[in-house]
């Protein structure tokens, strides 16, 4: 005996499957079911977040050599505006944006810095999230990556080695430089050969990608040099500009003639350091967790963005210098 059974074909499930969807960062096209983006390996769920939203975020590109501090400026910036400290505050899209202020936070709080973060793309932290500050009433969507110094070294010599670092550069609204000010003073300037390659890359990416009105906005985007660990380095804190003048003369002067918006902080993670024997070798720790200036950066490209790309009547002004 036979026994027949009717089952429909749902076949709508696989139209939605076959329908790429592009990588938010390369606008590479990729399957819905993607975790990662085959070109970059840049995750899909910025992408899922942003077809939700239907609002597209602003890439804040933020670069330097290897132990500038990236990990532990954004850590700590994630942890305090997550804490709502100050007049900013932000609400993270999806878990993978709290990973990288879980990561920095429990390492500091068992007395060791956070590793450096390693050059394979899969173990970077991309924070996607909301920030509103009291001060304006539109809130800004923003994603904010913390890539490998050493991928950002590698891509200057190698083009395409990353792909997900040109991509960024060419699309980011603001950017973001860290440098190592210990070293600034007692005259090592090494790093700064990388952090001035970026920047002649993102010039370059800028005459080739944009055009029109989208370049005149990009011209504009502002430029925070903050140097970091402030705390070992007697006047920085009260004067980073005479700091920079005097200390990092060459990639200052890059700075500013490249971005006509730009600005210099100081900051610091701890108030003491000290060293620890780790596995045969000496290893900086932090003492005493002691944020500083780790707010007046970021609140200062807020506030430019919002005037550059939120302004009444600026697309209509841009669009017209294209006409």
């Amino acid at each position: 005996m036979s026994y027949l059974a009717q089952l429909p074909l749902e076949t709508y499930l696989l139209a939605e499957q076959a329908v790429p969807m592009p990588c938010l960062v390369c606008d590479y096209e990729n399957c819905c079911s993607a975790s990662r983006c085959r070109n970059c390996q840049s995750p899909m769920s910025l992408a899922h977040n942003v077809r939700s939203l239907k609002r597209k975020p602003h890439f804040v590109a933020v670069i330097g050599a290897s132990g500038a501090g990236k990990t532990v400026y954004l850590g700590l910036l994630m942890d305090l505006l997550t804490r709502h400290v100050g007049l900013m505050r932000t609400t993270a899209r999806g878990p993978l944006s709290i990973s990288l202020q879980q990561t920095t936070t429990t390492a500091l709080a068992t007395g060791w810095f956070p590793e450096k973060t390693v050059a394979n793309p899969e173990h970077w932290h991309w924070v996607h999230g909301q920030f509103n500050c009291r001060r304006k009433r539109r809130p800004l969507e923003l994603v904010i990556p913390d890539i490998s110094g050493e991928a950002l070294a590698t891509e200057t010599d190698r083009a395409n080695r990353y792909p997900a670092i040109r991509a960024l550069l060419a699309k980011c609204a603001a950017v973001v430089v860290l440098a190592d000010a210990e070293l600034l003073q007692a005259g090592d300037h090494t790093h700064d050969f990388v952090t001035l390659k970026l920047l002649s890359l993102m010039g370059e990416l800028r005459d080739e990608q944009t055009r029109g009105w989208m370049q005149a906005r990009i011209e504009r985007r502002p430029l925070a040099l903050i140097l970091t660990k402030s705390d070992r380095c007697d006047g920085l804190q009260e004067n980073p500009r005479e700091f920079a003048e005097a200390h990092a003369t060459a990639l200052w002067a890059d700075c500013r003639s490249r971005f006509p918006r730009h600005e210099v902080f100081a900051c610091s993670a701890t108030g003491a350091t000290g060293l620890r024997d780790c596995f045969g070798r000496r290893q900086s720790v932090p003492l005493r967790i002691e944020p500083h200036g780790i707010l007046e950066p970021f609140g200062w490209l807020m506030t430019e963005l919002d005037e550059n790309w939120n302004k009444p009547g600026l697309a209509a002004r841009l669009c017209g210098a294209r006409s």
